[in-house]
């Protein structure tokens, strides 16, 4: 059991033991449920096979995200070695060469620590915006042949991809809104600040995966020289716990939400924290954790994904 699911699972614990010495509602249960991430989901499809959105990896060492809908596949960011990929696209029953196409965020190792080696060894094409691409190309030039510039909107198969800027340190980073008939699938991570291209994006999702970075007392106390505390809490650096719920709980939303809460510092944050910044927040809010908004933790080392099962994994 890793650190995260070492936390979700004593946070459990103490829920169960608050419940043996009071007679909570049935609705306080469901949200103490849905905050741990013992959740059942389902995303929409159609006739040709539903969604599957699984983070293969999330934090400040790798992230990269895998999304099926119907016979499309792709893949999110590519920060994590190509062994690491394909091991966990293997676990989700699906080959590397089956992948339609890659996604970049922007330039960041953490996000295209893999992207040479998938270049070798697929013939996959890469998304992603020109000035990203020339961010990356004296570290994978040898996909010059395969970069392809964004859009307003791309189509891959039968999904379509619609980036929207991104506040943070890099050459011209995006997040990207997915679309599946009637899904909607959002990607927002690495932004320093909630912003209306982001909001936008948000909007109405289906399933969300959201940056929630650190908590910002953490960092102001923690390890951190000065210049790298004002990166991370700056308007172009990354999303902090109170920022992600406070867009969650303003955020409008056609039905219950399924929330990834990703890129999770090691050094600056605790899934106890995330989850008592959320209980806060929400608490505060006309919505409710469990019955509004389903959330799971990504974790650096575990693969976790919302299925059309109806259910969550972690593996």
């Amino acid at each position: 059991m890793n650190e995260c699911d070492a936390m979700l699972d004593a946070y459990a614990r103490s829920i169960r033991q608050r419940r043996q010495v009071r007679e909570a509602a049935e609705q306080d249960a469901a949200e103490d449920v849905a905050t741990i991430g013992e959740i059942l989901v389902a995303a929409a499809g159609d006739a040709c096979g539903a969604c599957t959105v699984s983070v293969l990896a999330s934090s400040s060492n790798g992230n990269a995200t895998y999304i099926r809908c119907g016979k499309t596949k792709i893949l999110i960011d590519a920060g994590i070695s190509y062994s690491r990929i394909v091991q966990g696209l293997a676990e989700r029953n699906c080959s590397i060469n089956d992948i339609d196409a890659l996604f970049i965020t922007h330039e960041h190792m953490d996000h295209i620590k893999g992207l040479p080696v998938l270049l070798k060894h697929t013939d996959m094409p890469v998304y992603t915006t020109e000035e990203t691409w020339r961010a990356i190309r004296k570290y994978a030039a040898a996909g010059d042949n395969r970069f392809v510039s964004l859009t307003k909107r791309v189509g891959v198969g039968a999904v379509r991809v619609v980036p929207f800027e991104i506040p943070h340190d890099a050459a011209r980073p995006v997040g990207y809104a997915v679309y599946y008939g009637d899904t909607k699938i959002t990607y927002a991570t690495d932004l320093g600040t909630v912003t209306p291209a982001v909001e936008g994006a948000a909007a109405h999702a289906d399933i969300l995966i959201l940056e929630a970075n650190h908590d910002e007392s953490m960092v102001r106390s923690g390890p951190y020289p000065y210049h790298l505390q004002q990166r991370i809490l700056g308007h172009r650096g990354h999303l902090s716990n109170r920022a992600a719920a406070e867009l969650l709980s303003d955020l409008p939303q056609k039905k219950m939400m399924k929330v990834f809460l990703a890129h999770r510092s090691e050094k600056n944050n605790e899934p106890a924290q995330i989850i008592k910044t959320m209980k806060d927040v929400f608490g505060r809010s006309g919505k409710s954790l469990g019955r509004d908004v389903l959330v799971r933790l990504a974790c650096r080392q575990s693969a976790v994904r919302f299925d059309e099962k109806g259910e969550n994994h972690v593996s």
